[in-house]
């Protein structure tokens, strides 16, 4: 009886438990769901800085890169999204191993959302990521989430929860809650 109290409890620990996700709040004007408290790394490459979230759980590897091109004085009009796409899209797979499987535009009023789909090897296992370009604004997020191909349904679920819970904040909200 202990040893198969034992194996359940192991068992528990083992699935993803959505209900502990937490939410990550950002001065990047983004916020969104983690399973657990994220590393938080910021950088300056070209003039526009940067700051990214990330964290793994047992199956999956997250991540959320926060840019601000607002330095570089350029007004984000959607020609000039689909160029920084471009751009964003060909880094992501410029690694040997790396196989475009998908590429999708996700509807929305006022933002172009890409996403794509590819596959990597590494360390001899072959490992799905699912990444979404955001240009909204001065900002460019990148947010992706991965997992070992053999772990897709459980990369789908965690990829509905993560994708979901992304919200934005305008200029004025912030102002409105700085205020309270």
């Amino acid at each position: 009886m202990i040893l198969l109290l034992k194996i359940s409890l192991l068992f528990n620990l083992l699935l993803p438990d959505i209900g502990q996700w937490q939410r990550v709040q950002t001065q990047e004007k983004i916020s969104f769901l983690f399973p657990n408290t994220p590393q938080k790394i910021e950088h300056t490459n070209h003039n526009i800085h940067s700051t990214v979230y990330q964290t793994k759980d047992l199956t999956c590897v997250f991540g959320v890169v926060c840019s601000d091109i607002s330095s570089q004085k350029i007004s984000m009009t959607s020609e000039c999204a689909l160029l920084f796409y471009e751009e964003l899209k060909k880094e992501t797979l410029s690694l040997e191993t790396a196989i475009l499987k998908e590429e999708k535009t996700i509807p929305y009023d006022n933002m172009l959302i890409k996403e794509i789909q590819y596959a990597i090897f590494k360390d001899n296992y072959e490992m799905t990521y699912i990444k979404r370009f955001i240009f909204r604004g001065n900002y460019i997020y990148q947010i992706s989430i991965g997992a070992r191909t053999r772990h897709w349904s459980i990369l789908q679920s965690e990829m509905e929860t993560f994708f979901n819970s992304v919200t934005f904040t305008s200029d004025t909200e912030e102002k409105n809650t700085d205020t309270d």
